[in-house]
């Protein structure tokens, strides 16, 4: 495949969209960022910035003179933002885009029983297998994350965590080996993805900043609080089914317990070190270390 220049990241304004807008001035690629009509985000001025209302015709147009187009979009709700994928991969593909990175960024949608974890990731599958049918025209590239880290921190409660309060939920002990990607790392792996557009076109990708637990996150913010937290104790099958519960019901963001749970390794979907391999190596992507993202989130 020739190598990419030109890249536009849709969703530019929201968390990953920023990160990625980022390492890819960083990496200097250039970088032209897309929100819709109403948004109010800035972005940096290294990059343009375009609007469109999300009709094919206008994101042919937008899409057209772009190497690779990368989708940043987020949904927790089935059939809404995330089912629109395949909407922009037309559009790249009629205006002759090269590579188009669906939304991913979190747990392993290779594995075809992650939507019955977490009810969403029906969209982000039906995206990839609709690229399969389509890579003779573009080629894809679908970035796993596992957990990420940093975002998930800032959530009081999610994963057990709330660090205002100095408090803690442990799951099954809290041994449980996961995969943690900072913000930044994911658009730092997109940015070295497309660096490589021969080696990573139509794979599934696996990154992350470290492999952690539990009991080491606890012990991190620990030292860099310089004081213990009040911890109390859970099961995974409760956190998940306590989301589960939630969704049921109509309250959608329950879904976050489900995440938590599929991260904690409710249905084996959250440590693809060990099943999946890691391409950080082959991209050129240091892993990070846990105590300095501790006090790096800490200090923000």
């Amino acid at each position: 495949m020739s190598s990419i220049h030109n890249v536009l990241v849709v969703g530019a304004g929201g968390n990953v969209g920023r990160s990625t807008v980022r390492a890819l001035l960083d990496e200097g690629f250039k970088v032209t960022g897309l929100t819709r009509e109403s948004s109010t985000a800035s972005l940096p001025a290294e990059a343009d910035h375009v609007r469109s209302d999300f009709s094919l015709g206008s994101l042919t147009d937008v899409f057209k003179g772009q190497d690779a187009v990368i989708s940043t979009i987020s949904s927790v709700t089935p059939g809404t933002a995330l089912a629109s994928q395949n909407l922009l991969v037309d559009a790249a593909i009629a205006a002759q885009v090269k590579v188009f990175c669906p939304s991913e960024f979190g747990i392993d949608t290779a594995d075809s029983s992650a939507s019955s974890y977490i009810p969403f990731l029906v969209d982000k599958i039906d995206t990839v297998s609709y690229l399969k049918k389509h890579q003779n025209k573009i080629s894809w590239i679908a970035v796993i994350t596992g957990c990420m880290f940093d975002w998930g921190l800032r959530i009081p409660g999610f994963g057990g965590w709330d660090i205002s309060k100095r408090s803690a939920t442990i799951f099954d002990g809290g041994d449980i080996p996961f995969e943690a990607t900072n913000l930044d790392q994911v658009g730092k792996a997109l940015a070295k993805c497309l660096k490589n557009p021969g080696r990573t076109a139509n794979r599934h990708v696996y990154v992350n900043s470290f492999t952690v637990t539990q009991n080491e996150v606890l012990k991190a913010l620990e030292r860099a609080k310089g004081e213990k937290f009040n911890v109390t104790n859970s099961t995974v099958d409760e956190l998940w089914q306590d989301g589960a519960n939630q969704v049921k019901e109509g309250q959608v963001l329950g879904v976050l317990k489900m995440i938590a749970g599929a991260v904690y390794g409710k249905g084996n979907l959250a440590n693809f070190s060990k099943s999946r391999g890691l391409w950080n190596e082959k991209l050129g992507l240091p892993q990070e270390d846990l105590d300095v993202s501790i006090q790096m989130f800490l200090s923000n």
